[in-house]
């Protein structure tokens, strides 16, 4: 089945399971507490920028399934597979990134998925105000990150 679209988000991507929903809750506490830690530490002697690199973004958001569908697939080595129906729409790690304030100076979003780099830039309309510090990289994350680092 393929991931839902709506006109506000564009598409879902559809992985992980219940461990993925617990992950994304403990990456937006730390990112809070990141920022707030470093919000003031750079100054005229000590510049810095702070940076969010999203190695694997896919499209800023994951589809989550029911909790009954999850708890009767839990015998299956892989049942986030066998899902046949979701039930809503869930931040993913890009989305957070971009609500954790204080906020990053720099926001770089990579992922191999050319339709799901089409969907990382429709956040650029969703939150237009960090839209000129947001870069969407397509392609591969080694590659990208490698380029990040000798140019950046």
């Amino acid at each position: 089945m393929p991931p839902r679209q709506t006109k506000e988000i564009g598409k879902a991507h559809r992985f992980g399971g219940i461990w993925t929903t617990a992950k994304l809750r403990v990456i937006a506490q730390y990112l809070h507490g990141y920022t707030t830690a470093l919000k003031d530490k750079p100054n005229q002697e000590r510049p810095f920028r702070k940076a969010y690199i999203d190695a694997f973004a896919g499209t800023g958001y994951r589809e989550e399934r029911h909790e009954e569908e999850q708890q009767t697939q839990q015998g299956l080595p892989f049942p986030y597979l066998a899902e046949r129906e979701t039930q809503e729409l869930i931040e993913g790690s890009a989305k957070l990134a971009l609500q954790t304030q204080p906020r990053f100076d720099k926001y770089i979003f990579i992922e191999r998925n050319p339709s799901r780099c089409q969907q990382l830039e429709l956040l650029k309309e969703e939150f237009p105000a960090l839209a000129a510090d947001i870069d969407i990289r397509c392609g591969d994350a080694i590659v990208q990150i490698q380029q990040t680092c000798k140019s950046d």
